[in-house]
């Protein structure tokens, strides 16, 4: 079986759009047919652009999900694993960790061979780089979601990464 694309300008020629790739979508026939018969909103084809693009530079969903959960939750606490979860969104910038201290576990408290362990536990919040992203990948935006992760970054003592100035 043969698969046929159609390509949709996102914004219609008639409305001032153009030919470049940021205006241009590829969709299936039924897709494309069902967007202009007015069952598939605008703002739903911008999406599955960002979505695509998502995917295609290297944004796995789950990075993707974690920084929308992020974004509604303001932040979260997570311990070395949690942190770990995270690594690549912290190695990419957008989000930033902040040491909140150690709890303290006993073991063999009861039974005389008493040993402690240190768990760090750590805030993960969206960096300024992170909300950008997050911002533009709401709104559909393409060129701003790439504008966003390609932010360069520079390490901050103590507080993860944050956005070069």
């Amino acid at each position: 079986m043969v698969l046929t694309l159609d390509i949709h300008h996102i914004e219609y020629i008639a409305d001032g759009g153009g030919d470049s790739q940021d205006n241009l979508l590829a969709l299936c026939p039924n897709c494309h047919s069902l967007h202009h018969k007015g069952h598939i909103p605008r703002e739903s084809l911008r999406a599955w652009k960002v979505l695509l693009l998502a995917l295609n530079e290297g944004f796995d969903r789950r990075s993707v999900d974690t920084l929308l959960a992020l974004d509604v939750l303001g932040g979260v606490m997570v311990w070395g694993d949690g942190l770990l979860a995270c690594a690549s969104l912290l190695a990419s910038g957008l989000v930033e960790v902040d040491e909140k201290g150690e709890l303290v576990e006993t073991e063999g408290f009861f039974s005389g061979s008493y040993k402690e362990h240190r768990v760090a536990k750590y805030w993960v919040e969206l960096s300024a780089k992170g909300h950008a992203f997050v911002e533009a990948w709401k709104r559909g935006d393409q060129d701003a979601a790439v504008r966003a992760s390609e932010v360069v970054v520079k390490m901050r003592p103590n507080k993860g990464m944050e956005p070069m100035r």
